[in-house]
């Protein structure tokens, strides 16, 4: 059997990697991806999906023709793919297409399919193309556990302004964020425990203005439900943890700062569920030192318990 390798296409998207491979083969007869008026943020889910690839293809030639695909996922929580042929003649492959998987977190070779010479051929062409893209968590099975009750993220006694809450109509249209007027260096902590999977803080730049967006520094921390809470704004090396810590609920993550596109130092927070290509903001509720609070409300102030 004779292997030739015609083009690689690689194209990235937003909300993880969006690759195409496409081989041809030829064969012979032989062949067996704040206070309200001023402290706001403007905030876009997808910004935070992925900024860096987490998930590797790898594809293994067998002996006896087949190939086997794989996934290796560098994250430290589980990674969603969907694989899809635009072609595939005289092939064919050991699941069901288009294949959608999770590849558990930190997996060095995850096998995902495997591709073989159809059983009919005699002679002929044979080739493959595949696309695939991945979403960071596990779609499938995350499911928002709604009876936690979490911690606010700030320190222990610590009283601070809700400056715009969910369905803001400044910037939290639609959403179920939340912006707490925070001057900068103020300690933010994890409002769960999880393991963190996203820090950002080697930016020095906050605007009101467009121009900024994209340069917010944040930490994301992953929960056990399939969850992931975001941190956003962080002051310039604002953060006390590194991706694949894990810190437990009270724990001091980091510094509160005005980076990205920002009118006013504050610290907004938000928990996401994650959906194919989409973030979803879902709703929490938190104790405060009063007690359970089920929705915060703008312009109030809430002190941590």
């Amino acid at each position: 059997m004779r292997f030739i390798k015609a083009f690689v296409l690689v194209f990235a998207l937003i909300s993880g990697g969006y690759l195409i491979f496409q081989q041809n083969l030829e064969v012979n007869s032989s062949l067996g991806m704040e206070q309200h008026s001023c402290q706001h943020d403007h905030f876009y889910g997808n910004e935070f999906q992925t900024r860096d690839q987490l998930l590797e293809i790898i594809e293994e030639d067998q002996a006896n023709g087949d190939i086997i695909i794989f996934a290796k996922n560098i994250g430290y929580c589980p990674l969603t793919v969907d694989i899809q042929f635009p072609d595939l003649t005289n092939m064919d492959t050991d699941v069901s297409l288009p294949l959608t998987a999770v590849v558990p977190t930190r997996s060095e070779k995850y096998k995902l399919l495997t591709i073989s010479p159809s059983k009919t051929l005699k002679s002929g062409s044979m080739s493959y193309r595949y696309s695939f893209n991945y979403n960071v968590g596990d779609v499938l099975n995350a499911k928002h556990d709604d009876s936690y009750e979490y911690l606010l993220p700030f320190a222990s006694n610590e009283a601070y302004v809700v400056g715009q809450g969910y369905g803001g109509r400044f910037s939290h249209q639609n959403m179920n964020c939340l912006d707490f007027n925070m001057e900068v260096g103020s300690k933010v902590c994890a409002a769960r425990e999880g393991t963190v999977i996203r820090v950002k803080e080697d930016s020095n730049t906050g605007c009101v203005s467009a121009q900024c967006q994209g340069k917010a520094n944040y930490i994301v921390i992953y929960h056990d439900d399939g969850t992931s809470a975001r941190y956003i704004h962080l002051k310039h090396n604002g953060s006390k943890v590194k991706i694949g810590d894990k810190v437990k609920a009270g724990d001091v993550i980091g510094y509160s700062g005005n980076t990205g596109w920002s009118s006013g130092p504050h610290l907004h927070f938000e928990v996401n569920q994650p959906g194919k290509n989409i973030v979803y903001t879902v709703p929490t509720k938190f104790k405060t030192k009063k007690g359970i609070e089920r929705q915060l409300k703008e312009g109030t102030s809430y002190t941590a318990k």
